[in-house]
């Protein structure tokens, strides 16, 4: 019974020592940022951090995206290697590593979905001086709820305690505001209209206004110049999961290809359709659309929401199936009345040539273009595609 007795006393004082440094460690970098919100998340931390690296802090920025990275001090990125499931006590090796090296300043995006790790994420491992939540927009619906309010409820979780949080969503504002209030935090609505991007399309970070705008405010909040902010954003690199379009030809005929394989919900997939038909040349507009649309098995409430979106609002010529659980998806689809001739579920999917060759098929003219939108997950035959596309592709 002693021993035993011992071992606890031994556990409890472990714990409320590891308690102890790791507030310490906190406390020692001034600036803490957490980035949350449904869509937006990766590429915000790169903007932050980014406008942080330029004006001279000492950054140490983590994205959980399409491929987790750690972004160092001078911009160059480790890769995660998970041995294990992902789990939100990465955070607290992140804030340990950013202590070791000194840091002033982090950029976080916070990689916890269930309602109560998102509150223990902020309020136990970050504690953020500045708080983000990008959007709330139809994601993860298994966990949070059915309705939108019910992620908006589970992400105002994050919200910071005596800090200040920034925001580019209007619909919850009033949420926002009432859990910022309860906690001495100031809420910041920002006005992407009032943003100007740039017209060179090499800059991917930057395709979309919400991010930049909440990226400026923070530049402002931190009292640093619009001109420095701007400098650090177009040096920023992109996420693996950002918005590109690639083109591949073969036998004089091409395909398009956008990799919206991040965009989860029905606002995020018409707003890339949207900002790709600016960035495209208005002689492909009315080309064929095609898309491959990659499942997966944990993610069976997008399978059913990707079968409405494609059935009544992202409108393609054309539906190829890989990865998961596409028997589900093919009756799905048909359900919601999308033709089951226009559908093929690919069922070798290990050879990305033979794919592309299914995909080429469709295109009967010499000469022809077909726009190729990358959607669902990137989990398997989305990162194969997006590899193979860096290789073999052109960037547009």
């Amino acid at each position: 019974m002693s021993i035993l007795l011992s071992f606890t006393i031994l556990i409890l004082v472990m714990g409320i020592l590891e308690s102890y440094f790791h507030s310490k460690r906190i406390e020692n970098i001034p600036i803490r940022i957490q980035v949350n919100g449904t869509r937006g998340k990766s590429t915000t931390v790169r903007l932050i951090a980014a406008i942080l690296r330029e004006a001279g802090y000492k950054v140490l920025a983590k994205t959980t995206g399409t491929a987790p990275r750690i972004i160092l001090e001078n911009g160059e990125e480790e890769l995660i290697k998970r041995r294990v499931p992902a789990n939100i006590m990465e955070q607290k090796h992140f804030m340990q590593k950013a202590a070791r090296k000194g840091c002033n300043a982090i950029v976080v995006e916070c990689m916890a979905v269930h309602p109560e790790t998102q509150w223990i994420s902020e309020h136990r491992l970050i504690r953020s001086t500045i708080g983000v939540i990008t959007n709330v927009r139809e994601d993860h619906q298994d966990v949070y709820g059915p309705e939108l309010k019910d992620a908006a409820n589970a992400l105002k979780l994050t919200i910071p305690k005596n800090g200040i949080l920034v925001t580019a969503e209007k619909d919850f504002l009033l949420l926002f505001q009432k859990e910022a209030e309860k906690l001495n935090t100031e809420c910041i609505l920002v006005n992407p209209e009032n943003i100007k991007l740039p017209q060179n399309k090499e800059y991917e970070n930057i395709l979309f206004k919400d991010n930049v705008a909440i990226a400026l405010e923070i530049g402002r909040l931190l009292n640093i110049k619009e001109d420095i902010c701007w400098q650090g954003m177009l040096k920023a690199h992109p996420d693996p999961g950002a918005l590109t379009i690639s083109k591949l030809e073969r036998e004089n005929k091409a395909l398009w290809f956008i990799n919206a394989f991040a965009a989860n919900d029905r606002e995020s997939l018409i707003l890339i359709r949207n900002k790709v038909n600016q960035l495209i040349p208005e002689s492909l507009l009315h080309s064929p659309r095609i898309a491959i649309l990659n499942n997966r098995n944990d993610r069976i409430t997008r399978i059913i929401q990707f079968a409405k979106i494609l059935s009544k609002d992202l409108l393609t010529n054309h539906i190829f199936l890989t990865g998961q659980n596409n028997i589900l998806s093919f009756n799905q689809l048909s359900k919601y009345g999308y033709p089951p001739e226009q559908i093929t579920i690919i069922h070798d999917e290990s050879n990305v040539d033979y794919v592309l060759e299914q995909i080429f098929k469709f295109i009967q003219k010499k000469g022809a273009v077909a726009l190729v939108y990358g959607l669902g997950n990137t989990r398997g035959f989305g990162l194969k595609l997006m590899d193979y596309l860096k290789e073999k592709g052109e960037k547009l």
